[in-house]
């Protein structure tokens, strides 16, 4: 006698299969607001770990907190930098690469603006405590200008056409980030 599949045997099999596909597949989906706000929370943490590992203090020099670890951003591209914009950080992905001119636009199609405490900046630094600092350290004069240390809760949305916006909230104090 030989033993093989009925033809009723194989459709059922590949019914089964096809409704399996189906409840998995839209769970694969990606969601690149989410993925781009990940690498961007990523980034902004990476860059508080420099800036509390590399303490820039140096006695012989009056400006040494202008070399603190630093992210600029410039629309929805992001830079690490520090020595007052002359040094960027190593992408700890692949040595080799900088983190400079991250286009998260190019790479997920999203937007990205600023708001709460870190509206209307572009550069957000930490100290060697973590904590953030928001604006400009080119021209400071002394290592804490009133104000610049982030006094209420700054988000950074990244948005990406129809799907909905993530808010990241860096928190004052502490710099910790996290996605709502």
């Amino acid at each position: 006698m030989k033993k093989a599949f009925t033809l009723l045997e194989l459709v059922f099999v590949l019914v089964v299969i096809g409704i399996l596909a189906a409840v998995v597949l839209p769970r694969t989906a990606s969601d690149s607001a989410v993925e781009a706000a990940l690498e961007l929370q990523s980034s902004i943490r990476y860059t508080q770990h420099l800036a509390m590992q590399d303490d820039k203090f140096d006695a012989n020099n009056n400006t040494w907190f202008r070399n603190r670890w630093q992210i600029r951003f410039n629309g929805s591209q992001y830079s690490i930098v520090s020595d007052n914009g002359a040094t960027f950080a190593k992408d700890p992905a692949n040595t080799s690469d900088e983190l400079q001119n991250v286009d998260l636009a190019a790479k997920y199609d999203v937007s990205i603006s600023l708001g709460g405490g870190c509206a209307n900046e572009t550069i957000i630094s930490f100290d060697h405590y973590g904590r953030p600092i928001v604006g400009d350290l080119s021209n400071d004069t002394t290592a804490y200008v009133n104000g610049q240390l982030l006094n209420s809760t700054c988000t950074i949305t990244v948005s990406s056409g129809g799907q909905t916006p993530v808010v990241l909230e860096l928190m004052r104090e502490t710099g910790y980030i996290r996605m709502l």
